[in-house]
């Protein structure tokens, strides 16, 4: 994961951090090679929103708890929060339009 953009968060700081304007979260497993191989799709996005968006990685095998209360079964797996509130969210890897499309209906 591309420390540059994304923030790793875990149980004690998730609440916190989501409470910005626009967080987008992706839940993922440090293990799954899809996962890795998803990297440079999630890396563009930031690169083009990091200005606006707060990005966030949550790894589901050290906060298992988050991807419960969020429903979160399988990975990658992102939601767009704003204000602490979930807005949206997609599972699998897609393209980047598809994430772009969710930051910009929540800016």
């Amino acid at each position: 994961m591309e420390e540059e953009y994304f923030i790793k968060v875990d149980s004690y700081d998730f609440d916190e951090r989501i409470s910005a304007p626009v967080v987008f979260v992706l839940f993922y497993d440090h293990m799954d090679n899809n996962c890795r191989g998803f990297e440079c799709i999630i890396e563009e996005v930031a690169e083009k929103y990091n200005e606006s968006v707060v990005f966030l990685s949550v790894d589901i095998e050290q906060s298992p708890d988050i991807a419960f209360r969020y429903s979160v079964e399988s990975v990658p797996y992102v939601i767009l929060f704003s204000d602490g509130v979930p807005v949206s969210d997609v599972e699998g890897a897609n393209l980047p339009d598809i994430y772009m499309d969710m930051i910009e209906s929540a800016i």
